[in-house]
């Protein structure tokens, strides 16, 4: 251990004991700190409905599919574009409806496959304070709109899946137009984690 190490324990004491004080507080005074720098405008709402996904974990010679609750086909305020971005991306992964020869459950719980896309918004140029410790760092402005997928036909897996969607023109418009693309972010969760 070097001596900045035992320097720097004296100050990150300091920010633990605000930490420990922070989550003594009562949730009336953390939801009135956190809606002091949260301007309720900028927070993204994405319409949602019902529709299906074949599970990854699904085997057999037919695809069957589970009730999820997808990206709407019309999106408002906020985030619209980026929800419409990643309803493009993950639409041929899940089915609105299913016809006669498609199987459906009810009743199942599962925790399916998602991606999650974030978009800069705009880069912070000052230091705000944190509510928690008091430390300044840069706020930057970010929308985020996670969307749900599976299998597109039997053989597919997780993997495979993914790989595709990398390859989708509107996933690598993403992170190639725009001011602020260069911090844009993508992130995968398999199903059931």
């Amino acid at each position: 251990m070097a001596y900045t190490d035992i320097s720097r324990g004296v100050r990150l004491a300091a920010d633990h004991a605000k930490y420990i004080a922070w989550l003594q507080k009562d949730t009336e005074a953390r939801q009135a700190a956190y809606a002091a720098i949260t301007t309720p405008g900028n927070k993204v709402q994405t319409a949602r409905i019902s529709g299906y996904l074949a599970p990854f974990s699904a085997t057999g010679t037919t695809l069957i599919y589970a009730p999820a609750k997808l990206i709407g086909p019309t999106q408002t305020g906020r985030g619209a574009t980026l929800a419409a971005t990643v309803k493009d991306i993950l639409s041929e992964y899940s089915n609105l409806t299913l016809d006669g020869s498609e199987v459906g459950l009810t009743g199942v719980k599962y925790k399916p496959a998602t991606m999650t896309l974030t978009e800069r918004i705009t880069t912070a140029t000052t230091k705000e304070s944190s509510r928690i410790t008091g430390r300044k760092y840069y706020r930057h402005e970010n929308d985020s709109v996670t969307g749900k997928f599976g299998k597109k036909v039997v053989a597919d897996d997780y993997d495979s899946v993914v790989a595709a969607i990398r390859t989708h023109a509107k996933y690598i418009a993403f992170f190639n137009t725009g001011a602020n693309a260069a911090f844009n972010k993508v992130r995968f969760v398999p199903e059931g984690v």
